[in-house]
């Protein structure tokens, strides 16, 4: 039996994406599990049967919590774990690795010199994928659960989505401009929902910063609507949250942290992905669960660089056949083939046995043939059998074949 350490620094969606990769060491042995102390609770309401070390790693830190981390770095180094699984590239979770002997990091190949880093291949390949993002194949839960060589199943991590009666639930934000709708556009991608939900409850769901957000919202929706909102903006702990959550008929949200939540409690997702996010990366995990995606020319960008086009990626959101298509998917109507605006794709959430993999259900994905081929060379990669004899082609091959091993290693290891 292994004793396992999980080291997982970063925010809210990435705990819950985590998840696939959790459940794959959990199966093996104990797992302990190292994340930011604001996400204990929610680390701890999620698996409840793994040990959970609360740890500053955000913020500027005071006194108490200084004393806090080195208490608990000490009682870490004491420990005596089988494996440690870093799933954070920097410096701080470098340091964290430090602790550990470098036989035990768990995606670390080789031995490594005193302080050097080294990327596992996994990694060094996932790294030149992203510089070919808009061939993307690989949802981040899949990375991390791929640490381990025989992750859990992929229809083991979440249920299939289905909604259960309790109504609709509205995330009114991203953490940027680029990860949300506008209100107006919000308000009438709500209104069909709630039509073809038969005008069941709607509880809105943000941060207590999203509060003006809830009101302008609800000045857009007409009386009747306005009867159903619940608005529970700034008023939900992790746990209000889950049980908000639980049984509602389908959430409507750009790519946040409430989405993956949801989708690990099965709830029906109809997410919004606007340039800066991209549904292949980070959609919700599962079956059941629809996604629209804009993939213009300019997409997908950075969020942390500042947007040179006056945020085109809206435009093909704000066309209205987006409205008639939501329409005609949800009563099971046969779509045209230009049913929706230029640069706006449709997607539909599925497993194969690689891991979350996404069918084109309106729109037209001009890197199809790129997107199955990177996906083919994956699951050769990770020896899995996804049934398919296509070849790859060899400019594909060539490209992520590169090795750059011969390169002065880098002052840090993680």
């Amino acid at each position: 039996m292994t004793t396992s350490l999980v080291i997982q620094a970063a925010r809210f969606g990435d705990l819950v994406q985590s998840k696939r990769l959790l459940l794959s060491l959990m199966l093996q042995g104990e797992v302990h599990l190292l994340v930011d102390k604001n996400l204990a609770p929610l680390a701890e309401l999620l698996y409840p049967a793994v040990h959970v070390y609360p740890f500053y790693f955000h913020g500027k830190l005071d006194a108490a919590s200084l004393k806090h981390n080195r208490a608990l770095l000490g009682e870490l180094s004491q420990s005596h774990f089988s494996k440690i699984y870093n799933c954070n590239y920097s410096p701080l979770t470098a340091a964290l690795c430090r602790l550990f002997s470098a036989e035990i990091v768990g995606y670390r190949p080789v031995q490594a010199s005193q302080g050097g880093i080294v990327k596992s291949p996994l990694l060094r390949l996932v790294a030149q994928m992203t510089a070919h993002r808009t061939w993307a194949t690989f949802n981040l839960e899949d990375v991390w659960a791929y640490f381990t060589p025989n992750p859990v199943a992929p229809e083991k991590v979440n249920p299939v989505a289905e909604g259960q009666g309790k109504g609709i639930g509205v995330v009114l934000a991203g953490r940027e401009e680029r990860r949300s709708l506008p209100v107006a556009l919000l308000a009438d991608i709500l209104k069909v929902y709630w039509k073809i939900k038969n005008e069941p409850p709607i509880y809105l769901l943000g941060t207590i910063s999203e509060k003006s957000l809830a009101h302008q919202l609800q000045r857009h929706l007409p009386p009747g609507l306005q009867k159903c909102i619940k608005d529970l903006s700034g008023q939900t702990s992790f746990k209000e949250l889950f049980a908000v959550l639980q049984g509602l008929d389908l959430l409507i949200t750009p790519d946040t942290g409430t989405m993956h939540l949801a989708a690990a409690l099965g709830v029906p997702i109809r997410a919004f992905f606007l340039s800066s996010a991209w549904c292949h990366e980070t959609g919700p995990y599962g079956s059941g669960h629809l996604m629209f995606q804009v993939a213009g020319e300019c997409a997908p960008c950075l969020e942390q660089a500042p947007c040179t086009k006056n945020l085109c990626c809206l435009e093909p959101l704000r066309d209205r056949t987006l409205l008639r298509t939501i329409l005609h998917i949800e009563q099971g109507q046969k779509l045209d083939s230009d049913e929706l605006a230029p640069n706006l794709q449709c997607w539909q959430g599925g497993l194969d046995p690689l891991g979350q993999h996404l069918t084109l259900v309106a729109g037209e994905d001009r890197a199809a043939e790129m997107r199955r081929s990177l996906r083919q060379l994956l699951a050769a990669y990770l020896q899995v059998d996804l049934g398919c004899c296509q070849p790859i082609p060899s400019e594909i091959a060539e490209l992520f074949s590169q090795d750059q091993e011969w390169m002065l290693p880098n002052t840090r290891y993680a």
